[in-house]
């Protein structure tokens, strides 16, 4: 009798909001093979899904992520080589991570708690990251002899700094919200008991905001963090021009005159 599978991540849609919730809560949200398998088809499905606006990323219980699930990588399961560990990152973190940072939709790192490791580059690939006072950014990879991995050595320096970042990397120390929210790294620190719905309703306010005009603003980010700034003026150019011509602009100016006659 075939048994049934253990649900790690959990995908729910409501108006517009698709939350893709971390569900190992007795593991801080540790993520293993399985987890990464179906974090991977919950990612993909909310970009792929018309009826998903903006997508959230949280955890389950006192935790965001506390990382890769180590365990694996020393038996029972998963990964075991050197090789091993290279491949998971390319061909399993790489694509969900990259598909965070490029989908035409806004994405929000809802950190209920900690995010360590993998856990914390899941947390900055997000557009937005909105945490409890209890969270915190950690880079744990020199307490087990490992270097930074999935994108945050180019993530946490454009964020916090290269100074910040060399010291998170080489101390493993932790960045506490509070100093991720001065630092710019974290948009806003919500005390617990109002984060839900503080979530939910910042989620849904940009589920209602115009979808081309959004993916648009975020690209135009994607492109000028790699361009001059003469290459990021003819790109906006581009966006703008393709903005111009749509129904959403249209939409808009005839909204703007009517609240002007009022």
């Amino acid at each position: 009798m075939a048994t049934e599978v253990e649900q790690h991540v959990m995908l729910h849609t409501h108006d517009g909001v698709g939350l893709i919730r971390l569900n190992r809560p007795e593991k801080m949200n540790a993520i293993g093979a399985l987890t990464r398998q179906q974090l991977g088809e919950a990612i993909k499905q909310a970009e792929r899904d018309d009826a998903v606006r903006v997508v959230v990323l949280t955890g389950s219980g006192r935790a965001f992520c506390s990382g890769a699930d180590v365990t694996e990588m020393v038996g029972g399961g998963g990964m075991r080589t050197p090789e091993d560990v290279g491949n998971v990152l390319r061909n399993e973190y790489m694509p969900m991570l990259t598909r965070l940072r490029t989908m035409p939709k806004p994405t929000i790192a809802a950190m209920n708690g900690p995010a360590v490791g993998i856990g914390a580059s899941y947390a900055l690939a997000c557009d937005i990251r909105i945490a409890t006072p209890e969270a915190y950014l950690m880079e744990a990879f020199i307490n087990i002899g490992l270097a930074p991995d999935g994108g945050v050595s180019w993530l946490l320096p454009r964020l916090a700094g290269t100074a910040v970042a060399y010291e998170m990397f080489f101390t493993g120390k932790a960045l506490p919200a509070e100093d991720a929210h001065r630092l710019g790294v974290i948009n806003r620190v919500v005390p617990a008991d109002r984060f839900e719905e503080e979530v939910r309703d910042f989620a849904g306010q940009l589920a209602k905001q115009p979808r081309q005009a959004l993916a648009a603003a975020k690209r135009a980010v994607n492109h000028a963090l790699e361009s001059s700034y003469e290459g990021a003026l003819e790109f906006e150019s581009y966006l703008q021009e393709a903005q111009a011509g749509s129904q959403e602009f249209a939409d808009g100016v005839q909204a703007f005159l009517a609240r002007r006659k009022k």
